[in-house]
């Protein structure tokens, strides 16, 4: 696993994996069609695909992401 797929915090623990991206899109337009079609611009399916709670702090000098910021706890990490 690298830094950029951590799944949990490694300071507080908590799980850093929010809900299924299909199912976002299925409780918002209420249509399966849609939902998938809109879930595949994301790169999920109906089962794979979840919303990431990390946070990626961006540099606009260096053009990219630099450390990424837990929204439990605020601990840090790098890139």
């Amino acid at each position: 696993m690298t830094k950029d797929n951590i799944k949990t915090c490694t300071n507080c623990g908590e799980l850093l994996e929010g809900g299924l991206i299909y199912d976002h899109f299925l409780e918002k337009y209420g249509d399966e069609k849609k939902a998938l079609e809109t879930a595949k611009l994301y790169g999920a399916t109906k089962t794979k695909g979840r919303w990431g709670l990390a946070i990626g702090m961006y540099d606009m000098e260096l053009d990219r992401t630099t450390h990424y910021v837990c929204p439990f706890c605020d601990f840090k990490w790098k890139r």
